[in-house]
């Protein structure tokens, strides 16, 4: 009976360490709540013509997860994302920004974007 205790916890201890490790979450992760129907959209602030962003991370339930970047929003770079029809649950996205080339040059700043969804009805 103590064998099959033991054997259990380690079982739950291992499945709760694997889901901890699926969204890597820290003080700076951006932790937002939206309805399945909604569309969410985060401002990089990027806009610099050497400057952008790149998912390095993709969500996985999406129906879209993109960055875009026009002249109707001066070139700035956003994220949007809009679930699945009909998912609930969370949802996790990277994104790198750079900025700071000046054409010639790498970029001097690389920042990672961390975002988790939680998607609702």
């Amino acid at each position: 009976m103590k064998t099959n205790l033991i054997i259990i916890t380690l079982f739950f201890a291992l499945i709760t360490s694997c889901k901890k490790d699926e969204f890597p979450i820290d003080k700076d992760t951006i932790q937002v709540t939206i309805k399945n129907s909604d569309t969410y959209t985060y401002n990089t602030g990027i806009s610099g013509d050497e400057d952008g962003a790149k998912i390095i991370r993709q969500a996985k339930n999406y129906q879209k997860s993109e960055l875009r970047r026009n002249e109707t929003n001066n070139w700035v770079v956003f994220y949007d994302y809009k679930p699945k029809a009909n998912f609930t649950g969370q949802d996790y996205i990277e994104i790198e920004t750079y900025e700071g080339s000046n054409g010639a040059s790498p970029p001097t700043t690389i920042k990672t974007v961390k975002i988790l969804l939680t998607v609702t009805k």
